[in-house]
């Protein structure tokens, strides 16, 4: 009788023990909003993280691309200020693991393009003009175009890109008796072209 109570006794806790083994424990599963974002060049990320499970903490880890100020964290935020770091937009893709309860979630990605910040006269293109083209081609100057007006250097950008990659010494080269435009300077004035030619 005691025998058969002792194993009787083994078997429900056996079947207790493997039920409990059996159940499979909750992963938290994490979301980000928004899932993807652009910002320009030096604007700061918000990417809100959450999960099925309260109280998840979340880690990530970065892989940039182009894009300088993107790092490993954690947090329940992803709000950091990236910066273009070359000639294109760059990317950061955030691999974020959601964690609760000591049970890790599936990884889930977040990219963040980071685009080139747009040329605008007042803040990129009259400095450059200015530097560049004096006496004439500013008040008080003798030439009747002025570049340090914006519908004037709007205007005739076609123009003043044509004269600015010219050669020195040859037929219309500007400025005029001084020296060749640096390549950044010239892809200034085109990007200013190419992205709308902005006053501000």
């Amino acid at each position: 009788m005691k025998n058969r109570l002792f194993l009787l006794t083994m078997l429900v806790l056996a079947v207790f023990i493997t039920s409990c083994d059996d159940e499979e424990i909750e992963k938290p599963v994490a979301s980000a909003n928004p899932p993807a974002q652009a910002i320009t060049s030096g604007s700061a990320t918000s990417v809100a993280l959450t999960s099925s499970i309260t109280g998840t903490t979340f880690s990530w880890t970065v892989a940039a691309t182009n894009v300088t100020g993107a790092t490993s964290g954690s947090g329940s935020t992803i709000a950091q200020t990236l910066t273009a770091s070359g000639t294109t937009a760059g990317t950061a893709v955030y691999t974020i693991t959601p964690v609760a309860n000591g049970v890790s979630g599936e990884p889930i990605t977040v990219t963040i393009t980071v685009n080139l910040k747009k040329v605008t006269y007042n803040a990129d293109i009259k400095p450059l003009l200015v530097a560049s083209c004096a006496p004439c081609h500013l008040a008080g100057g003798t030439n009747p175009n002025k570049w340090d007006e914006y519908t004037p250097a709007k205007t005739k950008i076609a123009t003043i890109l044509d004269r600015v990659k010219r050669e020195p010494g040859t037929t219309g080269f500007m400025p005029r008796n001084g020296t060749k435009l640096a390549a950044d300077k010239i892809a200034l004035l085109e990007k200013w072209q190419a992205d709308g030619l902005l006053e501000n």
